[in-house]
């Protein structure tokens, strides 16, 4: 007999239908089971009995052959001692406070060309004066995250504001410190770029080809959807500014791209503005909600089901895409249930204030990019090359020691949600926002479910 009269089952198995698909994850093992019908109701049932597996086997006598309940509870038998079903809780202790720091946020220009309604950094500013980082900043900021990355060799660092193109060449002078610094200290540093597309030019998109650097375009989809949000000082849209040069940047194969575009409450049928990402032969895509309490464009409760129903939606498109040989990478989605990272980094979550820091143009530093401007969250500056303990204490809290986390069969998926999120919705970085944990769920058993029938499909 499986001894499951104590298991926690809501925290550590996930049991649910997707379309045509039984899907069982074990949530500790990390291990994904495809069921028939009958053994899914089985589990179902053992579940209802408090993991009273015979019993489960009883109710339903009337309904299926002994010897066809015997073989499948042989192989649930089997599954659990090879612990990939009903595994249990790793006794994990890891000191997140001593994790090196890996990876920066670079602010190096809170000012921006662009004016988004659903902007969350005050069209670039932050909420304070706009500024261009200089020179001398972004070299100790470089030279801050080789000193505090111990021996750590890949790094990474993100040009971002605001728009960082409007200071392209602070980017050109730190690739090439940067660059020099990788040969001193045997490191290797990963640049990414975060543009609004707008400035690119063939200099720039040779610079960063040339130089390996990853790219982020923004564009939202749909031209009426991306002009209603995305626009200019003047207003007008950049729909058409911007399509022809991601396109440009597209074919000069970069070292990876992405195209992230943003939905809000004005375009809960995304999956349509997805589309037409694909259709622009855009085969890597992120599309993100829009947040804020104070944010009219923001995702509210009222829209959740609404949404939910969209992803659903998108995971059909996907694995339509996939049946018509379109290899289309949706950032969400990008679960390798084979090769996972460890426990220990899946239970780190982002690292905000931790392994991930954003520096502003000044050299402040704050837990992430979503909590500048908010200066109880400054945790130091890189000139001074010391982050104040209290904040880092704040961060360093491994997310399964809340309550709500520890209990969801999510948490070793999420990393906890995002601690800005939290913060701005429930003015905790420990309580985590519903809105979020329920989008990031839903999208945790699309992927599974695409990633089955992939498989399935070979």
């Amino acid at each position: 007999m499986i001894p499951l009269t104590a298991y926690k089952f809501e925290k550590n198995i996930h049991l649910y239908r997707y379309n045509d698909l039984n899907i069982m994850l074990d949530v500790n093992s990390g291990a994904v089971h495809l069921l028939d019908d009958m053994t899914y109701l089985l589990v179902q049932k053992t579940i209802d009995f408090n993991g009273d597996i015979y019993k489960a086997k009883e109710y339903y006598m009337t309904h299926y052959s002994e010897e066809v309940l015997n073989e499948a509870i042989l192989e649930i038998v089997a599954a659990y001692k090879d612990g990939a079903m009903f595994s249990e809780e790793e006794n994990l202790e890891v000191d997140f406070g001593n994790m090196p720091l890996k990876a920066i946020c670079l602010n190096i220009a809170h000012t921006c060309n662009m004016k988004c309604k659903y902007c969350f950094a005050s069209e670039g500013s932050f909420g304070g004066d706009t500024s261009l980082m200089p020179i001398e900043t972004g070299k100790k900021t470089l030279d801050f995250l080789i000193e505090k990355s111990n021996g750590v060799k890949n790094l990474e660092i993100d040009f971002f504001g605001g728009e960082p193109l409007l200071n392209f060449e602070l980017v050109k002078e730190l690739v090439f410190y940067g660059r020099q610094k990788e040969k001193e200290y045997n490191k290797k540093i990963n640049f990414t770029l975060t543009t609004n597309v707008l400035l690119l030019d063939d200099e720039i998109m040779d610079f960063i080809v040339k130089n390996n650097i990853s790219i982020i375009l923004s564009l939202d989809g749909r031209p009426e959807i991306n002009d209603y949000h995305r626009n200019l000082k003047n207003g007008e849209g950049t729909y058409n500014l911007i399509v022809p040069l991601i396109k440009k940047m597209i074919n000069k194969k970069p070292q990876s791209y992405y195209v992230r575009g943003t939905f809000t409450r004005n375009n809960l049928d995304f999956v349509n503005d997805f589309k037409h990402l694909v259709n622009l032969d855009i085969d890597a895509i992120s599309l993100e909600p829009a947040v804020g309490v104070d944010n009219p464009y923001s995702i509210k409760e009222e829209d959740m089901p609404r949404v939910l129903k969209e992803y659903d939606k998108l995971t059909d498109y996907l694995l339509e895409c996939f049946e018509k040989k379109k290899d289309i990478h949706f950032f969400h989605y990008n679960l390798d249930l084979q090769k996972g990272p460890c426990i220990a980094k899946r239970t780190s979550g982002c690292g905000a204030g931790i392994e991930y820091i954003a520096v502003t143009p000044e050299g402040d530093v704050y837990p992430c990019h979503q909590f500048i401007g908010k200066k109880d969250f400054c945790m130091g500056n890189v000139t001074t090359k010391k982050l104040a303990n209290q904040m880092v204490d704040k961060f360093k809290t491994n997310h399964l020691h809340k309550e709500i986390c520890n209990s969801c069969w999510a948490r070793y998926y999420c990393g906890g949600g995002c601690h800005a999120n939290a913060y701005d919705y429930n003015n905790s970085i420990s309580i985590p926002y519903k809105n979020g944990c329920a989008m990031h769920k839903k999208r945790i058993e699309g992927a599974i479910y695409l990633e089955l029938k992939k498989k399935i499909s070979q």
